[in-house]
């Protein structure tokens, strides 16, 4: 006997009937969620698996909460402790990025990353001893981890790890697993700057994101992209004077210095973490070493230099990104999310990469 479809077998096969957005406080920063769903209620329970996914990660990784799992790994040479969870998968995979990049990316910079806190509250920049003593603790030789038996071992006194510049990557992909698990696939998640996206959109052909430059007179682009990772790293917002020099946040292993010469890098990747990790690389490489990088790990970025540093620069195969538009830095830009204040759970600032 023949008859109508169920209204159930065609509610699986519509496309979701609403978009929503949500915004909360974590990793001292705004995490913006946006998504499809049937229904307010099926949404929301998608945004709260999402979001404590990303406090999970903030508790774990912190280095501005003295009870996080990553302020107790041992910095004492030749001790070694068992870890397990976050705290596991972010040490596995930033050895990996470390690797990759030659150094240029660089977890284990925490007791750099300290005294120049210091420096950019104080505006004075720390004395050579302090800073001799701040880089014999960091590098790729101060600490180890083995994967398979999931041991850290510290090998230099001193060795604090800072994940910074992959942590908010390890916490979008991880929400966008979340949501996709809540039964809404068309999503995007936006821990600062780092993106994850899923599914496009309903009718669309993906998520539209702006990308803004770093410099005047450089293009504005709008991508349209889906199940993939975008993170911006630079330091627009984040510049300090110190002894009378403007300097970044952002930290040169091979010198232990901050950056003097803005760059901004945004890289379209295979997920969130591996944009994260390589946008704070490519601020730190020399740029004819970019490209060779991005090529072999097999994701495309756009540098921002000043113009007579070469300007922007397409790196393997950025132009060849799906856009909506491109239009010049002078016309209209897109809004910039406002800059929100401090979790009240943190003591830190916001998140910065």
């Amino acid at each position: 006997m023949t008859g109508p479809a169920p209204a159930l077998a065609w509610a699986t096969l519509a496309a979701p009937a609403d978009r929503f957005d949500f915004v909360e406080i974590h990793m001292g920063c705004e995490v913006r969620l946006h998504l499809w769903a049937d229904d307010e209620s099926v949404a929301r329970r998608a945004a709260r698996a999402a979001f404590d996914r990303v406090k999970a990660w903030d508790d774990a990784l912190s280095d501005w909460k003295p009870d996080s799992p990553a302020m107790h790994l041992p910095q004492v040479a030749g001790e070694h402790a068992d870890v397990t969870g976050s705290l596991a998968t972010a040490l596995a995979a930033s050895r990996r990025f470390a690797e990759a990049t030659d150094g240029a990316f660089d977890p284990s910079l925490g007791a750099l990353t300290s005294l120049w806190r210091a420096a950019r509250r104080s505006g004075h920049a720390p004395s050579t001893d302090s800073l001799a003593a701040a880089r014999a603790r960091c590098g790729p030789a101060s600490w180890a981890f083995d994967a398979s038996l999931g041991r850290f071992t510290a090998l230099r006194d001193g060795v604090r790890m800072d994940f910074g510049g992959i942590g908010q990557g390890l916490a979008a992909d991880d929400a966008l697993s979340a949501l996709r698990q809540s039964g809404c696939p068309s999503a995007m998640v936006d821990v600062s700057g780092d993106i994850a996206v899923g599914a496009p959109p309903p009718g669309a052909a993906g998520w539209r994101i702006d990308i803004e430059p770093e410099f005047e007179g450089q293009p504005v682009e709008r991508l349209e992209l889906h199940d993939c990772g975008v993170s911006t790293s630079g330091d627009r917002a984040q510049r300090a004077s110190v002894d009378r020099r403007v300097v970044s946040h952002i930290l040169d292993p091979a010198s232990g210095q901050p950056l003097e010469h803005p760059r901004q890098a945004t890289v379209v990747a295979r997920d969130a973490v591996t944009a994260d990790a390589l946008a704070t690389a490519l601020c730190v490489l020399p740029s004819d070493r970019c490209g060779d990088l991005c090529a072999r790990l097999g994701v495309t970025a756009r540098l921002d230099r000043a113009p007579q540093d070469g300007g922007v620069q397409a790196l393997a195969g950025w132009s060849a990104l799906r856009r909506v538009s491109s239009c010049p830095a002078a016309a209209p830009k897109a809004p910039e999310a406002p800059r929100p204040s401090p979790a009240p759970e943190a003591s830190g600032p916001p998140c910065s990469r």
